[in-house]
């Protein structure tokens, strides 16, 4: 992704309940992926390449002084 970007998350329900949810903001948030679940080692070369059904292992950290984002 590239910073400053939008971005929309599609996801399949399994009851095939629909419920949606549109809001409008700016967010702070850094994203660096991982080699293994240790979190010990970030990846550090760009693009990162990865396989179909590979494990990826990501932090994702939100930057915000409002309470009520999680």
């Amino acid at each position: 992704m590239e910073n400053n970007s939008t971005l929309e998350v599609i996801y399949i329900t399994q009851n095939n309940i629909i419920q949606n949810t549109t809001a409008v903001g700016r967010y702070n948030v850094s994203m660096s992926f991982y080699d293994s679940d240790s979190f010990s080692k970030p990846v550090l070369q760009s693009p990162y390449y990865v396989d179909l059904n590979q494990t990826l292992f990501a932090q994702v950290s939100l930057h915000s002084t409002d309470p009520n984002l999680l």
